[in-house]
């Protein structure tokens, strides 16, 4: 069905997908020797890994995300507000950082190892392993599902649940037979994101020294120079993501998780005795290791170091961080629920399709992403200095080549965001408000934008810092000499200073807790 929301969207989509085609395009046809050697010998060990650690990272996730945002939701409990708050907390650290903290206190000789010699021990545990990478990247990605799952938690409608407690159903029937199953889009589309970042990291897999396929990327591309064989790879990671989407999608049918609304509140089962011990044990754990343990690590530091770092370039690099990830998030949310809205009200399988096509950004490396977007805006430059301009490059090395590619890399996150909730609220309402007169523009600003300010907000925040901690694109598309925090932290890494880098940790900590705190707080009220 082609009319303007359509065409727009389809356009919208198309100059979001020129960069992936771009590499798409440049892995077709490629026979070089190393992709040759490499599928001889460890691709297929590579591949193996990947899967490891992305289905490993799923299923902790899952259990961590769905189970806490179940328990602050649906139970009451002493310190339930504490929680709700803290649990969210390891989102504000990225992974690769966390990385860095766990190795610099379980490393060889390290903070760990020399406690256990002053105990007598002298065993070597070596734990730059996979089963590390799996409990790191868990602990910094499980917030994705925690805060999505939660929000569609809290949409549960009182009109299902409470006649099937008064029945006697107990808690655990009634959040397997209709919690979970109407939680479904929000569930998936979470884990989507978790296994799309997980395919994606670079930073903890190259230190620990896992060969999952965005390491070997990196080494191929810019070891070997063989950007033909890398981009082949990057198609591989593409098309695991897009296997699990399209599998998902085929088995959920034309099923409906929509239902009306309902003021009551549901009913909630007080916890007390050794359930609520349990409880307090079991949220404690993610806390401790995945915000207290790092947020120590980098106040200690901080404060050892933090007279030597900050001067203005620290402030600029603040600046720089703050200023592209609000112009990015905003432009992202804008599209992606432009792209939710003609989906919702022109439901035919193109449309529906937009949201799998733009998630396959995130589904590379940032760094794959930047080399498209290097081809692409190079390409466009040479054809408007050809035409219309004299003066020099336009695009390539600007400020708006490193947003854009903040576009191309996260507007999967605003989109999982706005089509979850979509999923939730009724196209009834839609229907409705264009029968009494308005079209379908007047009915997107005053009925579906009011009821989506929240989901906004909340992607809004998800991508914001998630663009402040990403490291590889910004690193590749920043302009010459511009430095976020996010670069600084790797440059001073990369020297071998890792304590340096406390202190720009800490910021990007704290740039990104800020938002976070307002709307969890506003949930709390």
């Amino acid at each position: 069905m082609l009319n303007r929301w359509s065409i727009v969207s389809y356009i919208i989509t198309f100059i979001i997908l020129m960069p992936i085609i771009l590499v798409v395009n440049h892995a077709m046809g490629s026979d070089s020797q190393t992709l040759i050697h490499l599928k001889e010998t460890v691709l297929t060990g590579y591949v193996t890994d990947t899967l490891t650690v992305v289905i490993s990272v799923a299923v902790v996730t899952l259990i961590l995300g769905v189970g806490a945002a179940y328990i602050t939701t649906f139970y009451d409990f002493r310190f339930a507000g504490f929680f709700v708050f803290a649990l969210a907390l390891p989102f504000t650290i990225p992974t690769y950082i966390m990385g860095y903290i766990y190795s610099d206190i379980f490393g060889y000789f390290n903070h760990f190892h020399l406690f256990l010699r002053s105990l007598g021990i002298k065993e070597y545990f070596n734990v730059l392993n996979i089963y590390s990478v799996i409990i790191v990247m868990s602990l910094a990605l499980y917030p994705y599902v925690y805060l999505i799952v939660k929000a569609s938690f809290e949409k549960s409608k009182s009109a299902l649940l409470n006649p099937a407690l008064s029945l006697g159903s107990s808690h655990k029937r009634v959040f397997f037979k209709i919690i979970l199953p109407l939680s479904r889009p929000a569930i998936i589309g979470a884990l989507a994101l978790v296994m799309m970042e997980s395919i994606s990291e670079y930073g903890v897999t190259e230190y620990y020294n896992i060969k999952t396929l965005t390491p070997v990327i990196f080494n191929t591309w810019f070891g070997l120079h063989d950007s033909r064989s890398a981009a082949y790879l990057a198609v591989i990671a593409m098309v695991m993501v897009l296997v699990v989407l399209s599998i998902e999608k085929l088995s959920r049918g034309k099923a409906s998780y929509s239902i009306e609304e309902s003021s009551k509140k549901v009913q909630k089962e007080r916890l007390r005795g050794y359930k609520l011990y349990l409880t307090y044990f079991l949220l404690s754990l993610p806390v401790i290791f995945g915000f207290i343990i790092p947020i120590l690590w980098i106040g200690v530091y901080s404060y050892e170091y933090a007279a030597h770092l900050l001067d203005a370039k620290f402030i600029t690099a603040l600046t720089n961080s703050f200023v592209t990830s609000a112009l990015s998030a905003s432009v992202i949310m804008t599209l992606a629920f432009f792209i939710g809205y003609t989906s919702r009200i022109f439901p035919v399988t193109a449309n529906q399709t937009l949201s799998r096509l733009i998630s396959l950004g995130f589904t590379l490396p940032g760094a794959v992403i930047a080399i498209g977007i290097i081809m692409y805006f190079a390409d466009t430059d040479r054809w408007l200095i050809e035409h219309y301009v004299t003066t020099g490059l336009l695009l390539s090395g600007s400020l708006f080549t490193l947003i854009f590619g903040y576009i191309v890399r996260f507007t999967a996150i605003g989109i999982q965001s706005v089509d979850a909730t979509f999923a939730r609220i009724s196209i009834n309402l839609n229907k409705t408000s264009r029968s009494l007169g308005y079209n379908y523009f007047k009915t997107m600003l005053k009925v579906e934008l009011p009821l989506m300010k929240n989901t906004l907000l909340f992607g809004f925040i998800l991508v914001f810092i998630s663009t402040i901690k990403e490291l590889p694109l910004t690193l590749v598309l920043r302009p010459f000499n511009y430095e976020t925090l996010a670069t600084k932290t790797y440059t001073l890494a990369n020297a071998q200073m890792l304590q340096e880098t406390s202190i720009y940790a800490l910021c990007i900590v704290l740039v990104s807790l800020i938002p976070l705190s307002i709307l969890l707080l506003k949930r709390l009220r």
